[in-house]
């Protein structure tokens, strides 16, 4: 089958974002994901730019810049973002596995959520009750600690409270680019698997904004990486498309919604990583009301574990 045109994998690739897609053109967007690493590559970035967490490469793929024109500046109508993900695994009979935001069916496979089970992964400082917890800057070069812009631990202020504990992260306004916090987990910590398996990993984080008077997007993001912990330097994030496996979360937030908003996602993690990295961001679309810090607390990841098979 040849490769589709670039407007083809345009159409397909918004169609996942907004949760459109038919059976047809869901299997569709599956072949096209298994059969070209380009597709792959542009889908990184394109989720990228509908996050609004990146400027597209210029290097990237520049037969293709005309398909995104129109997107890159124009802020997402949605209210909330079904996601899509995709993962290497290290067998090639493996092939590669698609899930989409409330399907149940990735090739065939059934999969019990009601009967399986969740073991917490170590977070450093997952709801931020050390009120003297310093961040690194940037991209934190280690495991066991937060790394962001602008953000420090605090208590309750301005009208909210923690949705867990007495402390939360406040994430400052940026006049430009986007509030974000990292943090990297050491996945050599978990038991074993076999080699051609991956775990599932589930992450969860809560956000909230005071007196919102303009609508927000909050991103969740976990990236799958080979590299250790203490190997990655601060500008991997620049390359991150490098990751082995990615999901991410977007959540479009309107003025009159209350109370803290919760995403959550699922990875399937190769066995062959030995890192993962969390990210948490802030988009506001409208600049002149970056003005309102924002708030992340209660921050979770999960071993899933499937129930037995009969």
């Amino acid at each position: 089958m040849n490769d589709p045109h670039p407007h083809e994998w345009h159409r397909l690739f918004g169609g996942a974002l907004n949760g459109t897609l038919n059976e047809a053109e869901k299997l569709r967007l599956t072949s096209v994901l298994d059969a070209s690493a380009e597709a792959r590559q542009l889908w990184f970035l394109y989720h990228d730019n509908e996050c609004g967490l990146s400027e597209l490469k210029s290097s990237a793929l520049p037969t293709f810049r005309h398909a995104f024109a129109d997107t890159r500046s124009a802020p997402s109508p949605r209210q909330s973002t079904p996601w899509l993900q995709w993962r290497s695994l290290t067998s090639a009979a493996a092939g590669l596995a698609l899930g989409l935001l409330g399907a149940s069916v990735v090739f065939g496979l059934v999969v019990n959520r009601r009967s399986e089970t969740r073991r917490p992964v170590a977070v450093f400082e997952p709801g931020f009750e050390q009120l003297n917890m310093t961040l690194a800057h940037g991209f934190p070069n280690s495991a066991g600690r937060w790394g962001g812009d602008a953000a420090h631990v605090v208590l309750a202020e301005g009208g909210v409270t923690p949705k867990e504990g007495k402390a939360m992260l406040r994430l400052a306004p940026l006049a430009d680019g986007v509030p974000r916090i990292y943090q990297v987990l050491d996945l050599r910590a978990l038991p074993p698997v076999a080699d051609g398996d991956s775990r599932e990993i589930e992450f969860s984080a809560s956000f909230l904004a005071a007196d919102l008077e303009s609508s927000v997007r909050y991103a969740i993001r976990a990236f799958a990486v080979v590299e250790a912990p203490e190997d990655l330097e601060a500008t991997w994030f620049d390359r991150r498309d490098e990751a082995i496996s990615s999901a991410t979360r977007g959540m479009d937030v309107t003025p009159a919604t209350k109370g803290w908003q919760t995403l959550t996602l699922r990875l399937h993690v190769p066995a062959s990583a030995r890192s993962l990295v969390l990210f948490l961001g802030v988009r506001t679309p409208d600049k002149a009301a970056r003005t309102v810090p924002h708030y992340v607390d209660d921050v979770r990841v999960s071993l899933i574990t499937p129930a037995s098979m009969p």
